[in-house]
């Protein structure tokens, strides 16, 4: 495996591990059962993503690295100190989406990287692919929240 594709299984893997967290920091604040829902069928497409990405780097023999606790833990103090007084659907939906856009954006830049950086690769391999599937992920997940702002 070369260096770009072991990087982007590991931006995949820590973007969903991290969209994870922060939705289950989130579900407590949402009383809306539909955004509930909604936000339940991300956080299970993460954890999809995240075993994908996992399993690609496993075959290579190399193993996924977590994300450091200061940053999960800065992460949740920021959804805690957003929803401190809005836990509007709209509001919820909207720092949905904002965590989506900014994954796109990590993701994308990966892929960028792989493919127009010092060691180019095909992007046709998995990793690349994956990445790719997750960008989708990510603007299907922005799209059924748009209905709640």
């Amino acid at each position: 495996m070369n260096t770009s594709d072991k990087e982007m299984y590991c931006e995949v893997y820590r973007s969903s591990k991290m969209g994870t967290e922060s939705i289950l920091a989130l579900m407590p604040k949402v009383e809306n059962e539909q955004l509930r829902a909604d936000m339940v069928t991300q956080m299970n497409g993460y954890g999809g993503f995240a075993d994908r990405a996992k399993q690609g780097l496993a075959s290579a023999g190399m193993t996924a690295e977590e994300e450091k606790k200061s940053k999960v833990f800065a992460a949740k103090s920021g959804i805690a100190a957003e929803t401190l007084f809005d836990t509007t659907p709209s509001h919820i939906a909207e720092l949905m989406i904002r965590g989506s856009g900014a994954d796109i954006v990590s993701i994308t830049r990966a892929q960028n990287e792989a493919t127009h950086g010092k060691v180019r690769i095909d992007t046709m391999t998995e990793a690349y692919r994956l990445c790719s599937e997750l960008v989708d992920f990510e603007n299907q997940s922005i799209e059924r929240m748009k209905k709640y702002l």
